[in-house]
């Protein structure tokens, strides 16, 4: 298995890889509209990922913003359909929490869907209740969360946000 780490400067076929494991994951395992999975990236000029490939197939990926001062948000974790609960997510977890360490940021959050909160807190997250995970999207005003809410359509899971602080 052969792990990237991936900026807006990486090779295309890098970021199509992380884009793949988005589609099997959330598209076609979840049937997530497609406008949906994709509508709310972050720039792509601060592209943070992390691509795990294996016998030259995207496996797994995740996102790294930075939502605030000395706190890191691991976002869109997938792993394709077909290698979940196989441990990858594990990997793949640890080496973003590897890049996020050496950048000397201990605390990380995760907005997720709540039916994957026993996974995190498998590795070592811890629900923060009461919090709402809308508070990590960015510079979008309350207004406009609400008016994306109102048109996105229901599906199916309430989020969660879980957070960690690393050694």
């Amino acid at each position: 298995m052969e792990i990237y780490r991936v900026t807006r400067q990486s090779k295309d076929w890098l970021l199509k890889a992380y884009d793949y494991a988005r589609m099997d994951a959330f598209v076609f395992g979840q049937n997530i509209p497609l406008e949906c999975e994709f509508d709310h990236d972050d720039p792509d000029e601060d592209l943070e990922a992390v691509v795990l490939i294996e016998d030259h197939k995207p496996l797994a990926g995740c996102r790294i913003t930075y939502p605030k001062e000395n706190a890191a948000r691991i976002g869109r974790v997938c792993v394709i359909r077909e290698k979940q609960r196989s441990g990858v997510g594990h990997i793949l977890l640890a080496e973003a929490e590897k890049w996020i360490r050496e950048k000397g940021i201990r605390h990380v959050l995760i907005s997720s869907q709540d039916r994957a909160q026993g996974f995190y807190e498998c590795c070592g997250y811890h629900l923060v209740p009461g919090v709402d995970p809308d508070i990590l999207e960015g510079n979008r005003t309350r207004e406009q969360k609400e008016e994306e809410k109102k048109d996105r359509p229901s599906l199916g899971f309430s989020c969660v946000l879980v957070e960690k602080y690393l050694d």
